[in-house]
Parts: structure tokens; C-alpha cells; sequence
């Protein structure tokens, strides 16, 4: 992975962003960037002096909250900068109402942070409908048996550990895939849906692929695909998934939707 140097995005004396990586995905086409930051050393002076807008319902939030949407934000600016001349430095990732980002026109992204990381994943409108990304530690055994049955089902658990994957290791990918499967999917259907919703159905293990299919109803309701291809990447304690694509009917970067 490339260093970003610190002539993209001003750097502080605090020293509360750390080292800061940004690569195009060769899987699937995206710009990643991520950054390591130091909770310790946050201070809400860092917005102002990074030049990221601290929303009110942020600033409302407790110290740890503040810090990682910084850290998100901070590498959403440097991610968004990749993508001249569609957006500029000024440009902001609001938040909605459901604290999901508001990205400019023209740009579709995510934003994940786990720990003392944040990770942003953008791609320009006209090659990507929807783009959701995911990191996750490693569950515990005992939160595994926790969320279990409201993360997936049986067959979905035993699909994954006849590839010779652990309960852990599957329990958490099918969380994660799940996770960026709703955030690329919400922007466009605007719909809190949950787990239930998507089925783990195809695990390409040599691909890093986990194929999820959206039920039937929830599919036909919003005129979806049911299949999406989830990449993933496997660290030695965490868990990556990239959920991107375009949909069926595209005309110059659009979609129809009947």
C-alpha cells in the first residue's frame, strides 16, 4: 500500500492521526484509505484544524464518538481528493439522519472504523451504483454466541465452516458482509433493514467472495438484484468487506428502478 504524504491533508503537533495508507483495490476498482489515530491524544480543536465540520449531533457525543468520526471524516477528505475533478477540498461528508455519510454529488463511498482505525473506501458515481464497506475485530466466542442466531442462520454458518473457516472467522464475515451490504444498499432504498434480510449462499474461498442474496420480497420491493458479491480480506485479528457494484438497467452512471 502507498503512504499518503502529509502534502494531501494538513498534519498536527498532537499527533493524533497516525500512519495513513491509501490504494485502489485491484478486486474492485475502489479507493481505500486508511488511517491509525490516537484516542488519547484527541481534542475538538483537531476539527477546525484539519478542516472537517463538526456536526452538532457530534458535538454532543462523548470524547471516543468525536474522535472516530474525525478519523473517518479525515479519511474520507483524503480519500475524496483521489477523485479530482469531481469534488474539491472543501468539500464536506455530511451525516443523515441515520448517521449515515452525505457524500457530494457525483461520489459514492463508505466509512468504517474499528479500534484505533479508520478506513474510507470512494468511487466515482459513474463507475459504482452503491459501495459499502466493513471492518471488524475478530468476535469473541461469547459474543459469537450471543448474536448468533440474529446474525445468521444455521445453513449460513455451516456453509462458511465447511470451507474450514472457524465459528469465529464465519460468524464474523457474515456480520461484516452483511454490514456493507446495508450501507452500499441504503442510500438507494432508503430502508433500516437487518440482518434477515440477506442470506450468505456462496462462499468462493480462493476469491475471497462471500455471495449474499437478498430475500425475494425485500428484493422485489425495491427492484434489486437478490445477488451480491462481497470481497473480503482476512487479517490475523480482523475482518475487511467490500461491497460494490453497479445495478441492472444502467445509463450513463443511472439506473432505472420501474
Amino acid at each position: 500500500m502507498q503512504e499518503v504524504t502529509a502534502k494531501i491533508m494538513p498534519r498536527v503537533d498532537s499527533h493524533f492521526i497516525g500512519k495513513v495508507h491509501s490504494v485502489v483495490d485491484e478486486r474492485t476498482g475502489v479507493r481505500l484509505v486508511t488511517c491509525e489515530f490516537t484516542l488519547a491524544n484527541y481534542q475538538p480543536v483537531l476539527y477546525s484544524e484539519l478542516g472537517i465540520v463538526m456536526p452538532e449531533s457530534i458535538a454532543r457525543a462523548v470524547p471516543k464518538r468525536q474522535a472516530e468520526f474525525l478519523a473517518g471524516r479525515y479519511a474520507a477528505a483524503m480519500a475524496l481528493q483521489h477523485l479530482a475533478p469531481v469534488v474539491d477540498r472543501g468539500l464536506q461528508v455530511g451525516i443523515g439522519e441515520k448517521r449515515n455519510p452525505l457524500w457530494p454529488n457525483g461520489v459514492v463511498g463508505s466509512i468504517s472504523h474499528v479500534g484505533t482505525v479508520a478506513v474510507c473506501a470512494v468511487s466515482h458515481g459513474t463507475d459504482k451504483d452503491y459501495l459499502g464497506i466493513d471492518v471488524e475485530v475478530l468476535m469473541s466466542a461469547r459474543v459469537c454466541r450471543e448474536i448468533a442466531a440474529i446474525v445468521a442462520n444455521r445453513q449460513e454458518r455451516e456453509l462458511l465452516k465447511a470451507h474450514g473457516l472457524s465459528d469465529r472467522v464465519a460468524l464474523t464475515l457474515i456480520f461484516s458482509a452483511k454490514e456493507s451490504l446495508f450501507k452500499a444498499l441504503y442510500p438507494s432504498v432508503k430502508d433500516y433493514f437487518g440482518f434477515e434480510v440477506a442470506e450468505a449462499c456462496e462462499l468462493r474461498l480462493n476469491e475471497h467472495t462471500l455471495v449474499l442474496r437478498l430475500a425475494e420480497r425485500f428484493a422485489a420491493k425495491h427492484n434489486l438484484p437478490r445477488e451480491y458479491e462481497c470481497q473480503f480480506t482476512l487479517g490475523e485479528h480482523w475482518i475487511q468487506v467490500v461491497t460494490c457494484g453497479v445495478f441492472p438497467g444502467r445509463i450513463s452512471g443511472a439506473y432505472f428502478r420501474g
